[in-house]
């Protein structure tokens, strides 16, 4: 539900943006652009990685080389960061009644997070909607490394099971080969101003657990695994247009 209302805010987001750029100034459309995104969104697990998080958040840097024929060459960095991680890998240390208790025999204050990254490169197309516009349907597919971990905060320092790197027998560290398809609209406004776009992604990750075992459990890390996520993110864009006579920057 919750990767549901970050789509309906971005979705939201994009057509209010849009109705704000009715009284366009129209310029040259044609030649290549260099196109720099930042972006911010929302983002759900699916299958056996939804047993361990929740919905998340997450942030993206990338960038498009868009063709005079709207070919497109794509790179793109996303940071996952959220605070619902199901998997209680501390579940050993707690006492009947669900706390911890740190080395001064006081109740801990500790934090599991959920952080993760995708790095890919990959390409695509974008299918504009008009002849004199370069707005459309913007599909791509890449291809990368999805990571993901549990990331602890002891807000006192008081739990020795996971001071001083003995965290890292805990913290289910996955990283693999991942396939991410990519389908939105991106508006690149004919007065060149207003660039930005409304993105679903949709990750696959054949991946496995980096370390040898886990300390909790006390048995070995799954080799190999099937992580999937599906999530939508709204982008600004930073673009370069070139075409036979000037490169400028709009945005």
């Amino acid at each position: 539900m919750q990767g549901l209302k970050y789509f309906i805010f971005i979705f939201l987001l994009g057509i209010f943006i849009k109705s704000e750029a009715q009284d366009e100034v129209s310029k040259p459309v044609d030649g290549t652009i260099l196109d720099l995104g930042f972006g911010f969104g929302g983002i759900t697990p699916l299958g056996k990685l939804q047993e361990r998080y929740g919905s998340s958040l997450n942030f993206s840097l990338g960038g498009d080389y868009i063709s005079t024929k709207n070919w497109i060459v794509n790179s793109e960095f996303i940071y996952l960061f959220g605070d619902q991680v199901k998997e209680d890998v501390l579940a050993p240390f707690r006492t009947s009644s669900g706390v911890i208790l740190g080395d001064d025999e006081q109740i801990a204050d500790i934090f599991l997070r959920q952080r993760g990254l995708y790095l890919g490169l990959g390409g695509g197309k974008l299918f504009p909607l008009s002849k004199n516009s370069r707005s459309g349907i913007k599909l791509i597919v890449n291809a990368g490394i999805l990571q993901h971990n549990i990331k602890f905060t002891d807000e006192r320092n008081s739990v020795a099971q996971i001071r001083a790197g003995r965290q890292t027998g805990y913290d289910r560290l996955t990283r693999g080969f991942s396939i991410k398809e990519t389908v939105g609209y991106k508006h690149l406004s004919k007065d060149r101003r207003l660039n930005f776009e409304i993105a679903l992604d949709f990750i696959q990750g054949f991946t496995s657990e980096v370390r040898v075992y886990n300390f909790d459990t006390g048995q070995p890390t799954i080799a190999s695994r099937l992580d999937l996520l599906v999530g939508a993110r709204f982008v600004w864009n930073l673009a370069f247009y070139r075409n036979n006579t000037e490169a400028t920057i709009y945005y």
